[in-house]
């Protein structure tokens, strides 16, 4: 049976604009009952993609994946996300060899 947080969740993100900050919230609220709940693993790693912390998306979404391996939303969230961390690592090197290279 689904919480009420979870539900409340998934009518966050039905919204506009959605509200990434309380959809991450509720999922981890449920995410601490139910540590293994698919749908709230995939809907934190989506909001902390929208909110730019790239880290805990691909930890949340690495952790979805593994339970939901075949989820076509999982697999592109998860993509973008490994798009975004290379994009970042690459912006830091070129950063750090302007700054000593």
């Amino acid at each position: 049976m689904l919480s009420s947080a979870c539900l409340y969740t998934a009518c966050l993100l039905q919204m506009e604009p959605v509200n990434y900050e309380r959809v991450k919230e509720y999922s981890q609220k449920v995410l601490e009952r139910q540590p293994d709940n698919a749908k709230a693993l995939y809907r934190a790693g989506v909001a902390f993609f929208h909110l730019q912390d790239y880290d805990q998306a691909r930890h949340y979404l690495m952790a979805a994946i593994n339970r939901k391996p075949k989820d076509a939303n999982v697999r592109r969230y998860l993509q973008r996300t490994q798009l975004e961390l290379s994009s970042y690592h690459r912006k830091e090197k070129q950063l750090y060899l302007g700054m000593f290279g």
